[in-house]
């Protein structure tokens, strides 16, 4: 079992869905818990201590290259040292190979922006761990990881045949596209979320007035705004004005689910107040 500042992580048996393979992969055993004081930046994104951990939420089949959240892999009862070791590739990487496994058999975008996220996320952690986070490779490995979540995130919002927290996704798109310099775009997307987020207005108001000023920097969240998105109490919070519902029909109120594998990712480090998915 190894402890990287509280994460506990072990070697797991698990089978592959797509080929049967049974080999062996990291697990998260543990997570610590969110607390207000847990660094988490306006994109969501909970900041953890190591890139290994991230990496830990995808599994990569040795026979077939097959990836996706690890949650996807039944686990086996055999010993992990008795199987094959999932191949060795950059943590970052893990999720690249997810997003290409979720286009090769039709997931859903969320589902792919969402694990695009998080090889963004991780590759950032990686960064900040060597204490390179400035450098150029870093800038532009951010910038490809974007990129790629703003084209899964924009697929995902364009299908209509699903309902969820779209508001949260707005945001987290506006959030992608401030990060790339796109303001415009962004102020576009952050002027649409309404109370349905569940998000703060004094968090969607700073990021318009951040995407007005042009700023592209990821930013911390203090730690009242963690604790209101991620650790609710029973009181209501003020949140933005809602904006007018959408004429439904009978169909579209039926068709609200979104691919069952999409509850395969880690609801801490996707989006704790959403009731599907998003990161950390």
């Amino acid at each position: 079992m190894l402890d990287i500042q509280g994460f506990l992580i072990k070697a797991q048996a698990v089978v592959c869905p797509q080929c049967n393979e049974v080999f062996a992969t990291p697990d998260l055993a543990k997570m610590t818990k969110l607390t207000c004081d847990s660094q988490v930046e306006t994109d969501l994104h909970r900041v953890l201590p190591d890139p290994f951990i991230r990496s830990t939420f995808v599994a990569v089949c040795p026979a077939c290259l097959y990836a996706w959240w690890f949650a996807a892999f039944a686990p086996h009862y055999i010993v992990a040292d008795l199987v094959p070791e999932t191949p060795t590739i950059e943590f970052p990487k893990k999720f690249a190979l997810a997003v290409l496994s979720g286009r090769n058999n039709g997931a859903h975008a969320l589902d792919r922006a969402m694990l695009a996220l998080n090889g963004c996320w991780c590759a950032r952690e990686g960064f900040v761990l060597a204490g390179t986070q400035d450098s150029p490779e870093a800038v532009a490995e951010n910038t490809r990881w974007l990129n790629l979540a703003k084209q899964e995130l924009e697929e995902a919002l364009s299908d209509q045949e699903w309902e969820g927290n779209r508001n949260r996704y707005q945001y987290i798109l506006g959030e992608v596209l401030r990060q790339l310099g796109e303001f415009e775009a962004a102020l576009k997307y952050f002027e649409s979320v309404d109370r349905r987020s569940m998000l703060p207005r004094q968090l969607v108001v700073h990021q318009i007035k951040m995407a007005q000023a042009q700023h592209s920097h990821p930013d911390f969240l203090p730690p009242h705004l963690v604790e209101m998105i991620f650790l609710p109490k029973t009181q209501v919070v003020e949140t933005l004005p809602e904006q007018p519902e959408p004429e439904q029909t009978s169909q579209s109120i039926a068709q609200t689910s979104i691919p069952q594998t999409q509850s395969s990712a880690p609801a801490e480090f996707i989006n704790a107040s959403t009731p599907h998915l998003i990161p950390a």
